[in-house]
């Protein structure tokens, strides 16, 4: 799989719990935690601007294979390191995807493992 085909599956993921309503965009945030573990939020904005939060047991299992996939390609060789990243869409199937590095998580998760 290229990062091409794991960002239209993330995509088809959040179509797919959107359902037939109207909408005018949807985010999915990521705080990726290492191999495992990873946290989802995010949802919709109806056209009338309410904001619908994604029931992420709902989603496919593959999007946290999807995210983890991506993690892989993109960090490889130890650059472009992120432990964050937010997913945009809009209606006409335009994203983009924004990644960041957290120290403060990194450091958080750093102290938890030596626990």
């Amino acid at each position: 799989m290229n990062v091409d085909d794991i960002y239209n599956s993330v995509a088809q993921n959040m179509l797919v719990n959107i359902g037939r309503q109207e909408w005018s965009k949807a985010v999915i945030e990521v705080e990726y935690y290492g191999d495992d573990a990873l946290k989802m939020k995010g949802g919709f904005h109806q056209k009338n601007t309410d904001f619908t939060s994604f029931k992420f047991r709902n989603f496919d299992r593959k999007i946290v294979n999807d995210f983890q996939q991506l993690h892989e390609i993109t960090t490889e060789n130890d650059s472009n390191m992120w432990n964050r990243a937010v997913f945009h869409l809009k209606p006409t199937g335009e994203f983009n995807i924004d990644f960041s590095w957290d120290q403060e998580l990194a450091d958080e998760i750093e102290r938890l493992n030596d626990e």
